[in-house]
């Protein structure tokens, strides 16, 4: 386990601190044991009964983000443009003390009204991938203009996710490439491949957008008031075609024995769906990339898993020594079949430019 996992670990097994932290900071009242939740690989999360209904409180890992305030400011601005605009926002607390933050030794949480509904994990019907998008498509379009910050710096840079792949490989300081150098060299050719196609070029001329930037169907809520958009984390400037693309990523990764139509199916629905909710009005340089967005999303998470695997699972965990490698593979595989797919229906979009 990485020093964050233990960490998360020794925290949850003591579930008493968030109901402390919900009575004594957030000023609720716990009606009930609070329970580890899964909700993602970066901050420990615990969802908290109390008697004016469910509450998650989560301690920020500062590992990743290092003020913890930024990210709330950034989330404030983004949950009142969506109120403004009449979409389902995420509910915060705030603490006694009338801020979003509670800070309990040394270590930052925040809690908001847990949103009942099921998120959607695997999507395998066009149906469910243009419903999906279409809400990232209208939240993205409500947060247009917001003076967001950039938090993680770099977080979407294709080039500065293969230079750090470049330097773990270097490094190899958990002696682990000898057991996966066959895979990074497939990783690495798909990287050129893609590098080499004319919407990699325009890729690099789009315009800054605010934009989720883990556009995906866990961080995306159904319920009694539609769909709501969670993870507000990685909200912040960037592009819109990266949403696009974790879109496409996600709509596709369970269909892994769709053949190209199939996967062409999703990877229009997701496009036309964003589309339906952010509006047609792209620039010339994102309608040319915009199909690239599900290969390169996808190979880039390819790239962080394997460089997280070669560095000794510092950043996502692992349950087990392989597990990053296992992941990596599992999307340049997909990446793969996506590229295929969307060369055959586009008779040579994404071919050397």
């Amino acid at each position: 386990f990485s020093l964050w996992a233990r960490r998360r670990l020794r925290l949850l097994m003591d579930t008493s601190l968030f109901e402390d932290l919900a009575a004594g900071h957030f000023g609720l009242a716990p009606s009930g044991s609070a329970r580890e939740i899964a909700a993602g690989n970066i901050n420990a999360t615990a969802l908290v009964p109390t008697t004016t209904g469910l509450f998650v409180i989560q301690d920020i890992n500062t590992g990743v983000f290092s003020d913890p305030s930024v990210l709330m400011r950034n989330a404030q601005l983004v949950v009142e443009r969506q109120i403004a605009h009449n979409i389902p926002a995420m509910e915060h607390q705030r603490t006694i003390a009338d801020d979003w933050l509670a800070v309990h030794d040394g270590t930052s949480y925040r809690c908001y009204r847990f949103i009942e509904g099921a998120a959607t994990p695997s999507i395998t019907t066009a149906e469910t991938a243009q419903a999906n998008a279409r809400a990232f498509g209208r939240y993205a379009k409500a947060i247009d203009g917001l003076a967001l910050v950039e938090h993680l710096s770099g977080y979407h840079n294709f080039d500065l996710r293969v230079d750090s792949l470049d330097k773990a490989v270097a490094v190899d300081s958990h002696a682990r490439l000898a057991g996966c150098a066959r895979h990074v060299e497939d990783m690495l050719s798909m990287v050129d491949r893609l590098r080499l196609t004319s919407a990699f070029a325009a890729w690099l001329e789009v315009p800054v957008r605010n934009a989720h930037n883990d556009a995906k169907g866990p961080n995306c809520i159904v319920g009694d008031v539609g769909r709501t958009i969670i993870d507000l984390d990685t909200t912040m400037p960037g592009t819109v075609l990266s949403d696009i693309g974790e879109l496409v990523r996600s709509s596709t990764r369970d269909m892994k024995d769709a053949g190209p139509e199939d996967l062409m199916v999703q990877v229009t629905a997701a496009n036309r769906g964003f589309l339906s909710g952010y509006g047609n009005d792209l620039e010339d340089s994102e309608e040319h990339a915009m199909l690239l967005a599900g290969p390169l999303m996808t190979t880039e998470n390819a790239v962080r898993f394997m460089t997280d695997h070669l560095s000794g699972d510092t950043y996502y965990g692992a349950a087990y020594p392989d597990q990053n490698l296992e992941r990596a593979i599992v999307q340049l595989e997909l990446a793969q079949r996506l590229v295929e797919a969307i060369e055959l229906a586009t008779a040579g979009l994404l071919s050397p430019g």
